[in-house]
This record gives C-alpha cells, structure tokens and sequence, in this order.
C-alpha cells in the first residue's frame, strides 16, 4: 500500500465507519487479522454497535505494514457486497456516497413512523438488492424471534448503512407496490417510476399463464386455418396448397415492411403461420450475395419441438435449411456450428443466453430477425428479456454492428396492474420498449373474417356454497392447534415465531407462513450444539406435521373429505418407516386418537361437497345435450387433479367419462410432474379416442402443449390474470363452445369480472397506441428504454466470486455434521457427490421406491441421514458409470461458516457459492 492510499484511507475514514459493519468481511480479512483483534472487534460491535467497530476495524488495519493487506481490503469488500464502497474507494470518489445523506437523515425523521408501519417480510425481497446478504437473514431472524418492529427497526439501521446509490428508490417503489401508506412520506425523485411489478408464485400452485392450443381443426389445417380434405394426404401436400387468409396479411404486413412489430391476435387463429410468412419474405428479399439468417424462440420444449417441426416442412423444400437446439440436444452438438450452417434456427430461449454469457455468440448481429412465441413473458428476468437486454446495450450503446428485426407473438399483450385505460398504454409501451418495438399489428380491416375461424365462448359464472358445517375442519383444526402448542413450548427464544395473528388454517397464507418458519428453524443456533440439535430437529417435525394438515384442508375444501384423509393417512404411513421417534410417536397417536372420527365424518353423504355436486350437475346437463362434447377441466394444484380424477371414476352416473389428467413437469413440495412422454401420452390419448372425453388439468403454460379441439372449459375455483383469462377461454373455440367459472368464493368471480375490464382497457389501449403519431410513439418507447437502462445499470450487480474456504454442510434436521465442502465434487455439470468414506458412514441408504436410469446415471437407493431418530432425506445413492456413488441435494443442509460459525441455508446449488471442484474419476483410487 502506498502512502497516499494510506493517507486517503485515514481522510475518508469516517464515510466507511458509517457504511461499513466490518463483521461482515472478518472472514475475509482473517490472514491480515490477529485472532484477539477479530474477537476486539466483533465484542465492539455487540457492546457499541457496528460504527465503533467500524473504527476499532480501521486502527488495526492502518497498523498492518505486510504488503497486499490494501487490495484484500478492496477485495472483502467486493465479495461481500459492499459494491458502493468498493468503487468509491478504488476511485477515491465519495459522491454517490455523500448523496445519499440527505435520504439517511429523512430516513431518521421517519423512524418511528416506518416501525409502525412497516412489515420487512412484505418488502424484503424488493429491498435485498440494497442490503447485505447477512442483513436480510438477520432482518428475518428478528422479525421471527422478536416481532416486526424489532425487525423494522433493524431495516432502519441497515438502510442508514447502505451504499447503495439506488436504495431511496427502490424503497420507494416496494412500498409503492405494497400501496403502504408509508410511501406517501418517503419522497424521492418523483420522475422516477417504476415500470415493473414482481409476480408471487405460491409454493405448490401451477398459477401462471396456459398456453394450450385446442384446435378446431387438424393440425396442419392450423397453420393457414383454410379449409382442406382432413386426410393425411391433404397433410402431405400442405405446402403446395398454402394460402394465406385476408386478415394474416394484415398481421404480417408492417413486418413485411422491416417494422419491429408485435403481432396480437387471439389463440387458434393460425400466428404461427404469419410468422412463416414474415420469415420466407424476409429471406426471399435479402440483396444478391447476402443471406439472411432466422431464429425463433419458443418458451419451452414441446412448442420448441412443434415449431421445429413446422418450419422444417414449410421451408427445407424451398432450400432452407432448418435446424433446432434445446436443452436436451445442446449437450450433444456445438451451438455456434448449428448457427453458423442454417438460414433458420429454432432454440429455447436459455440456450443463447448461455452462449452469449458464456461468449460462443459474440452478438446478435449473427441474426437477421428474431421470432419471440408468447412475447408477452420479455419482462423481469426472464430469458427473452435477458436477451434483449443485450440488444438494448448494443442499440443504446450506438455499436456500428447492424441488429436483428424483432418480431413479438402473443395472444394479449396483458396490462399488468392498470386500473384505467393510460395505465394500461404506458405497461404495453414498456413491453413495446422491451422488444423494440414501433408497430402493434392487430386484425382491423378484416375482423369479419377473423370472427369465423375463433371463436368466443359463452362465459357462466356458477356461484356456490361452501359447506355449511364442517366437522372434518373442526378436527384437523384442534389437532393443528395442539401441534403449535407443542411447537411454541420447545423454545422460549423460538417460540415468538408461532406469535401469528389473523392466521387462518387450510390456506396458501398459512402454507407460506410455515414455509418461513420452517427455515428459520433450519439456520436457529445455540452455544449448546445438542441442544440446538434436538430443537431444530423437532420444530422440524411439528412444521412438517402443521404443513401436511394445512394441506389436507385445502384438499377437503375443494374435493372429498375422504381425499384429504387419504393424503394424511399416506403421510403418517411414511412416518412410521422412517425413524419414528418419541416426537413422532406422540405426533401419530394424537392423529390416531381422532382417526375413527374422522373417518366417519369423511363417509357421511351429508358432508358432500357443494362444489362437486355442482361440477356434476353441469357435466351430466352439457353430455346429455352433446354427448360428443370434450371437455378440459382446470384445477389449482395437483393434488386436485389426482382427487377429481378418482372422484369421476367412483361415480357410477358419471362412468361415461374416461378422465385423463395432464400436469406440468416441475416438481413441487407435494408431488413430482408428469415427465414430457407421460404429457404427450395423456394428449395423444385424449386426440385420439372418442372415450377419453374430459382432461383434468394444471395449468401447464411452462410446457406450451398443443391440444385437441374442445367445446367446454371449466375453471374449478382458478382464476388469474387478464393474458390467462384471454387464453383460457380461447380453448373453447368449437361453435356453441362454453366457458364455466365454478367457485365458493365472490372474490374469484369479481377477479374474473375484472379481468374482463381489463381485456376490455387492453384493447382500447391498444387502439389508442395505433393511433399515435410514429414519432411520438418512437419517443415514448426510447424514453422507457433509457430510464429502464439506467434503473438496469445502476442496479448492476457483480457476479458472485465462490468463497473459497471450507465450509461444513449439516443435517438441515438435527443439525448433525455431514461433510466438507471441499469433499463436494461436481458431476456432469449438475449433480454433486461427496468423497471419502468418512461421508458414507454418515448416512443409511433404502432401496429407491422409483429405479430408473437417466443419462449415464442408475438410480438405485435413497439415502438418508444415520442418526437414529433423524434419517432425514439426505437425497439419492446412483451408479455413475462404473463408480457407485452418493448424490446430494442442498436444500437438505444447513452451510456453517468454519471461521465465524454463521449458518445458512440455500435452496438450490446454484445460489450457494463455494468453489466447485468437476469430479475426477482418478480421485476414486484414493
């Protein structure tokens, strides 16, 4: 370190004592530290607080003469997410420091009114861009053991630290989006606002939006949606008699024109075909020496394989050639080569944000147009939007490159959370601005012709009771009860985080709050390390037991009762395999004590549920006026589409229904998905027999699926937004098709009702932006694209350095010692397997229920952990290659700091980062 870095260090001293809590980077600093000067220091902050240990930091580490100490310094500082101070000090530029003190002192005016108001939980995960990773387990952890105040007061304290430049705004905006009262007081920049809402997925629900094509008509009359003779030759000769209706020239005209141009238009009225059509005249007009080269996205595997097969047919008899990659072919070919050889390229989204991280596709000027399916998902994090975060770059970045023609399909391009029609303009100019975008093609000139291909079933709201006396609740509810009375008392200092008000039993809310108290239990430390274990590993088990009681009343609100005893039947069967210990002994007799009353309220028929009574009613009423009617049913979860299903077939006045059932293929904590041959089985069986008349489904957006025609959807108690309503309804599109909405709840019909409003706005909207002026529309859609550029850069986090020290990885149960992170190795890019043998006399294995092999893997046993009363699931023994080796899963260990003793827990691997080590076979000799 020179003098003058010593000396800036010593002058700037005090813009440091107020950011930095130096706990934070202890660890970090170790080697340059004494190990009584990190104790000194960590004693500081709990008897003074972080800006005197902050000081106490800064004397040792001017006294340090070894060379390097300054760069380790900077480096700490880096890793641990001081990203603000890092660059103030390497540039020895405070400003963005020195502006944030005008937003500190409001803050401190504010305090006692942002403890009164101010729950974190709601906008903690909006606020954790601008706090350490630390604060935020910690601001949790306080608001579990000592209530919201207390961890609203830590917030405070944290945000008075932070040197992030961006944090009053983002404070702004997470209560804006909260629509806490508490906004109105906190004043920022008030021509800063925030374009962009977060969407909550409920653990275990299939919420987001259906992208299920039913068509009216066989599939290769879809594509130009004109009549032909449905033979397989006509199929065959599709491409000699392709002729394009009056209102798909529409649509694909201002494409045609080289506009960037997103194409709205209802589902089944054949856009992929508009989009061959952009396509061939976009390769057909390329100047002579030059050729043009096209990629289309599709979301996910089963559209990506569908329209690889489509544009295969159309376009290699016109010399084009045609190939696709997806990531289950991607490991198998090179990318870059596949590109490099076709006029046309059809990819899943991920695979060239891969390669464009990774620097494969040095850019997308490679590409001449670019084909987004469903576009309206380019918001957020998803794949689309991140590759046109690179587009956007290299636009407003004025690089000489040439860029690729945009073209957007969807079926609604939504309004997001617009009230009124000018809310809903300014969402689709942010999706305008997203993709580029100068031109909104909709059917206008030839809406008479569209009305005959799709078309708009009849929507019936069925308003239901619930039913009136509910015993089976009563049931579970005390014994739900007992079990948080025995939770509350295993704890004094944890038994604060079952102080919940307003909690209901049997809802999502309660699943979520579970959910939270269950990992605060994981990561809960004590100085007595067995007494930390058997706390952690029973308040594991009551809020196991808790979340399979809450499901089992969300089951029974829905389906039968005996259903949901069913579910709890099969659970407590699984517990008395695994350890069954005394907790667990007293859990199930508790269980058993209310079982035979339980049983027999389940079998009474005047428990029947209301709902289903109805949901027979109108499929005995729709087949006895069409028996030839199919029919899709949608459902919330899973466990719904299982207990509906065996509902149908014990009914004898309903055995002329041969009910199949379609999930997505995601794994939740209640079930694992149908696997993708699994989905096409149940598609094809429902195409294909005239006995397999009704398809019982999630919603399966994320898998795209292509679906036969039908003349009845029924929504049974699901309901989303304005792009799900629009396609939902969309499957019914056969003459006299219906719609029904079957639900207990007022507020599920007023959410459909204003979903219509919305549609309705969405229109509007639409037809207002068409008739802007171009250059006005051209300027509101840079304006958004500068202002979110600026909100992207100055939120710009760097990526995460792997911590290399050793870390341990306990039983996320009973807390027991499980391996190192220097045992983990990497296997085949994915999978994680531990070396040693001391690791295998750490777990039991049991024979895997499901063996199967998968890639060069042989599924063979679980494994789980060797304590006796624990055997917590650990995750699975394979055989890989010639090696028989363990696989881990992260979400069932706690990670502990060697050096600080901090615990923390990831959900998945890659969002803990610890270097990776690749498996070596050579390692297995030793």
């Amino acid at each position: 370190m020179t003098a003058e870095q010593r000396q800036n260090l010593q002058a700037f001293r005090d813009y440091v004592r107020k950011t930095l809590d130096p706990t934070y980077i202890l660890s970090y600093m170790s080697p340059w530290l004494q190990d009584d000067e990190v104790q000194y220091i960590q004693a500081e902050k709990n008897n003074k607080g972080p800006m005197e240990a902050a000081s106490l930091f800064l004397q040792y580490l001017l006294q340090i003469q070894t060379d390097g100490w300054f760069q380790a310094f900077l480096d700490a500082l880096y890793h641990a997410g001081y990203c603000g101070l890092y660059e103030a000090i390497k540039s020895w530029d405070f400003q963005k420091i020195e502006k944030l003190e005008e937003h500190r002192l409001l803050l401190r005016r504010l305090q006692p009114e942002f403890k009164a108001r101010i729950n974190p939980t709601d906008i903690l995960s909006e606020m954790s861009e601008c706090l350490i990773n630390q604060e935020c387990e910690e601001i949790r952890q306080i608001c579990f053991t000592k209530g919201m105040m207390a961890g609203a007061e830590k917030m405070v304290e944290c945000l008075l630290r932070s040197d992030k430049e961006n944090w009053p705004k983002v404070l702004k905006f997470a209560l804006e989006k909260e629509d806490n009262k508490f906004s109105e007081l906190w004043i920022v920049d008030e021509g800063f606002k925030r374009l962009e809402s977060k969407a909550v997925e409920d653990d275990g629900m299939e919420m987001s939006s259906i992208q299920i094509f039913i068509q009216e008509e066989p599939e290769c009359q879809v594509l130009s949606q004109n009549p032909c003779l449905p033979s397989e030759e006509s199929c065959n000769n599709l491409h000699s008699t392709l002729k394009p209706r009056n209102y798909q020239l529409e649509l694909a005209l201002p494409a045609q024109k080289g506009k960037n141009t997103i194409i709205c238009a209802p589902t089944g009225c054949g856009k992929t075909f508009v989009s061959l059509l952009i396509c061939e005249h976009h390769l057909k007009n390329f100047p002579h020496g030059q050729k043009g080269k096209v990629v289309f996205f599709a979301n996910q595997i089963p559209v990506y394989e569908q329209q690889a097969t489509v544009f295969s047919r159309h376009f290699e008899r016109l010399g084009y050639s045609v190939a696709g990659v997806s990531g289950v072919t991607t490991e198998n070919v090179s990318v870059q080569h596949i590109i490099e050889i076709n006029d046309i390229i059809i990819l899943t989204p991920q695979i060239l944000v891969n390669n464009l991280n990774n620097g494969t596709i040095p850019s997308l000027s490679v590409f001449t147009l670019m084909i987004f399916d469903e576009c309206h998902n380019t918001s957020k994090h998803h794949p689309y939007n991140q590759i046109m975060f690179r587009y956007l770059d290299q636009k407003l970045g004025e690089s000489p490159d040439p860029l690729p023609q945009v073209i957007g399909l969807t079926a609604s391009v939504g309004v997001g959370d617009a009230k009124t029609v000018d809310e809903a303009m300014l969402h689709i100019c942010k999706l305008c601005a997203a993709l580029d975008v100068s031109v909104i093609a909709t059917v206008k000139d030839n809406v008479e012709e569209l009305e005959q291909v799709v078309y708009k079933p009849q929507k019936i709201f069925r308003k239901v009771e619930s039913r009136t006396t509910n015993t089976f609740k009563s049931i579970i509810s005390q014994l739900m009860r007992e079990t948080e009375k025995l939770a509350k008392n295993v704890s004094e200092e944890l038994g604060n985080l079952f102080q919940i008000q307003n909690r209901e039993f049997g809802t999502q809310k309660y699943e979520q709050w579970i959910v939270a108290v269950h990992k605060a239990c994981m990561v809960f430390q004590m100085p007595d390390k067995e007494e930390e274990s058997r706390i952690c590993r029973v308040l594991f088990l009551y809020t196991s037991h808790l979340r399979k009681y809450n499901d089992a009343l969300i089951i029974s609100e829905d389906a039968q009762m005996k259903d949901a005893l069913n579910y709890l039947k099969a659970f407590f069967r699984n517990v008395r395999e695994a350890a069954f210990d005394e907790t667990e002994k007293g859990l199930t007799r508790n269980f058993e004590e209310k079982l035979e009353e339980l049983e027999k309220v389940s079998m009474d028929p005047s428990n029947e549920n209301p709902k289903l009574r109805d949901l027979y009613l109108i499929l005995q009423e729709e087949y006895h006026l069409k028996p030839e009617t199919k029919t899709i049913l949608f459902v919330k979860t899973r466990a719904l589409v299982d207990a509906l299903k065996k509902w149908i077939e014990e009914n004898p006045a309903l055995s002329f229904l041969k009910p199949g059932i379609l999930t997505g293929r995601g794994k939740t904590n209640q079930a694992t998905g149908m696997t993708l041959p699994a989905q096409k089985y149940a598609l094809e069986a429902f195409r294909a027999s005239g006995d397999n008349n009704i398809l019982i489904a999630t919603s399966v957006a994320d898998e795209g699926i292509d679906i036969a025609q039908c003349n009845l959807v029924i929504l049974y108690e699901y309901v989303g937004n304005v792009i799900k309503m629009i396609q939902t309804r969309g499957r019914g599109r056969a003459r006299d098709s219906k719609c029904f909405l079957l639900t207990s709840n007022a507020d599920v019909i007023e959410k459909e009702k204003a979903n219509m409003f919305k549609e309705k706005i969405m229109h509007e909207s639409i037809s207002g932006l068409q008739a802007w002026d171009e250059m006005k529309f051209e300027k509101m859609v840079h304006g958004i694209q500068l202002n979110e550029k600026f909100i992207r850069d100055s939120q710009h986090k760097p990526q995460p350095v792997p911590d290399k020290e050793n870390k341990k990885l306990l039983c996320g149960k009973c807390k027991a010692f499980a391996c190192y992170t220097a045992d983990i190795r990497v296997v085949e890019k994915s999978h994680y397997t531990v070396l040693g043998k001391a690791f295998k006399e750490r777990f039991v294995s049991k024979l895997h229920p499901k063996p199967k092999s998968y890639d060069s893997f042989e599924k063979k046993a679980k494994i789980f952990c060797a304590i006796q009363n624990c055997r917590h699931d650990w995750g699975i023994h394979v055989k890989y290659k010639m090696f028989e080796i363990p696989v881990i899963k992260i979400e069932s260990f706690v990670v502990e700091d060697i050096a600080s003793g901090v615990q923390s827990r990831h959900s998945k691997w890659k969002d803990f980062h610890f270097e990776r080590v690749e498996f070596d076979p050579a390692e297995m000799s030793h």
